[in-house]
């Protein structure tokens, strides 16, 4: 059975203020966690798969993971190829069944990023796929910026893409940062209302892991209508197994540990869910 619409379920949701969650996975492991986090807390969720996963797996075999684990709840699980700078990576994961993908060309120019993203939505439109795009940088990675003008997405630029290039939902760069960072990330809020005010698209927040609670609300009814977590998810994940590893090397068995690490897995994902999602159950 087909998932509903996500295009549609991301315009509600921004105009009824809720926010779907994007989750980076990297096996069948993590993405269990996610579907048995999403049927207990009730809400639809985004299992994310970002470029190395699809490089190692190839986004078929990403497609049929996900068809796999869904019987698990009766919460659709969209699938979304995360921060891709392939216009390619893009277009074979739309020809294997994603239900959107991001074109990230927010390191090249405007004139670049429009293109691409133009191209991307063009491709995607027959097959009904959902296209995110970004402006402005998500700090963190090796993204290196200088001043705040540097990672602040530009309002005009905003327009410019939305208007030329028509993605169905926007990333912006509004002071987020990807991973776990020293201090709490500074998120510019009045960058966000200026945006919200110029464009009528759903917003997209990354650096879920290390935003507050208190500002992932806040920003819900400035019009972010999907947020993303991913490096919360992932160190559980190593740390959990790292440990249940070294408890007896020579007898480690994945199916015993992972039947204990994915539960640890599972409640990550969950306090997520229950603590910026709680809009959902309104």
């Amino acid at each position: 059975m087909k998932n509903p619409d996500l295009i549609q379920l991301l315009n509600n949701y921004r105009d009824q203020q809720k926010c779907l969650i994007g989750f980076n996975i990297n096996d069948i492991y993590d993405l269990k966690a996610v579907a048995l986090a999403a049927e207990e807390a009730n809400c639809p969720v985004m299992a994310m798969t970002y470029p190395p996963v699809v490089d190692l797996n190839s986004s078929l075999l990403c497609r049929k993971m996900v068809d796999g684990i869904q019987p698990y709840t009766k919460q659709p699980i969209y699938l979304h190829l995360d921060h891709s700078v392939s216009v390619d990576m893009c277009k074979q994961a739309i020809d294997d069944g994603y239900d959107s993908v991001m074109i990230d060309g927010s390191q090249k120019s405007l004139k670049e990023n429009i293109a691409m993203t133009k191209e991307v939505v063009k491709y995607a439109e027959s097959a009904g796929v959902l296209v995110e795009a970004e402006i402005g940088k998500i700090m963190g990675r090796d993204v290196v910026v200088k001043s705040d003008a540097d990672f602040l997405a530009s309002v005009a630029d905003v327009k410019a893409i939305v208007e030329e290039a028509n993605p169905h939902i926007m990333a912006v760069g509004i002071g987020t940062s990807h991973g776990f960072t020293p201090t709490t990330p500074k998120i510019h809020f009045d960058r966000l209302a200026e945006i919200a005010e110029a464009v009528k698209v759903p917003l997209v927040l990354h650096g879920g892991t290390g935003i507050p609670d208190e500002d992932i609300q806040k920003s819900i009814t400035m019009g972010v209508a999907k947020l993303n977590v991913g490096t919360i998810v992932h160190t559980t994940y190593m740390r959990e197994l790292y440990n249940e590893i070294g408890k007896d090397i020579s007898a480690a068995y994945p199916p015993y540990l992972m039947k204990d690490v994915i539960p640890r897995i599972k409640e990550v994902v969950l306090g997520r869910l229950n603590a910026v999602n709680l809009k959902l159950q309104d």
